[in-house]
């Protein structure tokens, strides 16, 4: 897990520092949790778009 923080850090530019901690993590999380809910939306519309074609 603390990888993956370092690689989306990297990824963004985000700034290193004790006063930038808390809202990197903030924003870890959310993208974390919308991430989860895009695939459980995508599976469910998926599953739903199969059972019309059956």
């Amino acid at each position: 897990m603390r990888r993956l923080y370092k690689t989306f850090k990297d990824w963004l530019y985000l700034p290193d520092g004790r006063q930038a901690e808390p809202y990197n993590l903030l924003l870890f999380g959310i993208l974390a949790l919308s991430i989860i809910v895009a695939l459980v939306s995508f599976t469910r519309t998926l599953a739903l778009f199969l059972a019309l074609i059956n």
